[in-house]
């Protein structure tokens, strides 16, 4: 099998969740190192952080350049993250942002960004993951990418305590993604900003949002929304006071998941019930 056919059976591989058959493709070139960025992917998907941390290493001591490089690295801060070892997955990235400014590799810099603030949001440096996030938001192409950085934003405003800023940048996003977005990114973002708004007792914020994503949800077929929204706005008016469409709302969303049986949602319920 040609090089590129091996390697396209390999990520073909990985992305089907057929890990073994990848390692197994991975092996048979040994010498490569878009083969051991491959297996490494693989070993993580079966849960084999250490095996795939050595597979990135290996990879890099093959020495390889361009995008592969900035993958490795990538990669490696990654396996490192999941591993708890933040001082390397730090590291890791910051070489992955150097190699990407260095061969103006603009989209990957933003990522790099963007990874290094999820390593110090982990770490509980918010200040640090919020240079991050807004470096990476300076490098955002599109809609899409510049929804990404303003909700990691409005996530770290929201761990600084300050409640008027993330709401801002969660708005931000919401907006983006109702015109970019996937309807799963949409909903996700604007369940976030209810929360936001019901969580500073702005509760006319978090009623229009809740109305609007209802409304969004049911014009486009999402029953999963719907009930997922009727839950979170019971909780918000129950924090209201208003028990009455707090029971209404929860009675929705019963329907629905009787309808849909759906594990998530009788979660949420219960968990409602009970507070």
């Amino acid at each position: 099998m040609a090089k590129d056919a091996a390697l396209d059976a390999c990520d073909t591989a990985v992305q089907k969740h057929q890990y073994a058959e990848a390692v197994k493709l991975a092996e048979q070139h040994a010498k490569q190192a878009e083969f051991w960025l491959c297996k490494g992917r693989a070993q993580s998907g079966l849960g084999d952080n250490t095996a795939a941390q050595q597979s990135f290493k290996q990879a890099l001591s093959l020495k390889p350049e361009g995008l592969d490089l900035i993958a490795a690295h990538m990669l490696l801060g990654n396996a490192q993250l999941e591993a708890k070892v933040h001082a390397a997955a730090l590291e890791s990235y910051q070489q992955a942002l150097k190699f990407s400014e260095q061969q103006n590799m603009r989209r990957y810099a933003r990522v790099a960004h963007n990874l290094i603030g999820e390593a110090y949001f982990e770490m509980e440096q918010y200040a640090d993951a919020l240079k991050s996030f807004e470096a990476g938001e300076k490098l955002a192409l599109n809609d899409d990418e510049r929804a990404d950085s303003y909700i990691h934003e409005a996530m770290t405003y929201q761990q600084l305590k300050q409640a008027e800023k993330a709401i801002e940048y969660q708005l931000k996003g919401v907006l983006m993604l109702r015109k970019s977005g996937t309807p799963d990114q949409y909903a996700e973002a604007s369940l976030t900003l209810g929360q936001l708004f019901t969580d500073k007792k702005d509760f006319v914020g978090a009623d229009k949002t809740y109305q609007r994503l209802m409304d969004y949800a049911h014009e486009n077929g999402g029953e999963f929304y719907e009930a997922k929204t009727a839950i979170q706005w019971a909780a918000s008016k129950k924090a209201q006071g208003d028990h009455a469409a707090a029971q209404q709302l929860l009675q929705q969303a019963r329907t629905i998941a009787a309808k849909l049986k759906d594990a998530e949602l009788d979660a949420l319920i219960a968990r409602e019930n009970k507070e």
